[in-house]
């Protein structure tokens, strides 16, 4: 396996997660933080995939997307941070 195919299965198998017993509302939000925190990874500011009005009215659906972020963002190596305040 490449080391980018390597380092991306890396990043898809973070989101990997059972929400089967959640409901479908919660699941979308997952899904939409998930990708929300694969692409704030590859460094290229971009807007949150989320929706606006699920995430301001549905109390499954933001539950479900700061999960989905969490649990989906891979962390920063140290190096980025070296000469940084």
């Amino acid at each position: 396996m490449r080391p980018h195919a390597a380092a991306m299965a890396v990043v898809l198998s973070a989101c990997v997660t059972s929400t089967d017993d959640r409901s479908p509302n919660y699941q979308l939000g997952f899904g939409d933080g998930c990708t929300t925190a694969s692409t704030e990874t590859a460094g290229v500011p971009r807007e949150p995939r989320r929706n606006k009005a699920l995430y301001e009215l549905d109390r499954d659906y933001r539950a479900g997307w700061i999960s989905g972020r969490a649990q989906c963002r891979t962390p920063r190596p140290a190096s980025m941070f070296i000469g940084r305040s």
